[in-house]
């Protein structure tokens, strides 16, 4: 995936960096959880990231996590691979410009 650009609130700016580092920390726990099948760990990760990237403007980051909750209830190894991928790739290629809305 190519790097990509996602508008944030002007507002949010001190703390979006921090929101970033904590998603670059759950792909570490994302894939040694996959590793070891710990489908709950999983689950509560996408759950947590999926309810609040949308309030930072990650919509997109919110429909990956909220599709790894589900898929890890199902215990659908190969989706949720490619899942992770997907929330990793976010994750790394995401480029941040400050807006200010209203």
């Amino acid at each position: 995936m190519e790097s990509f650009t996602v508008e944030i609130d002007i507002d949010l700016e001190d703390i979006v960096p921090g929101f970033l580092e904590n998603r670059r920390n759950d792909i570490v726990d994302l894939e040694s959880f996959y590793e070891k099948r710990e489908y709950l760990e999983l689950e509560r990760i996408g759950h947590k990231v999926s309810g609040s990237s949308g309030g930072y403007g990650f919509h997109q980051l919110g429909k990956i996590a909220k599709a790894i909750e589900l898929v890890a209830q199902e215990k659908k190894d190969d989706e949720l691979s490619k899942l992770i991928d997907d929330f990793k790739s976010y994750v790394e290629n995401v480029q941040v410009s400050f807006v200010k809305v209203g």
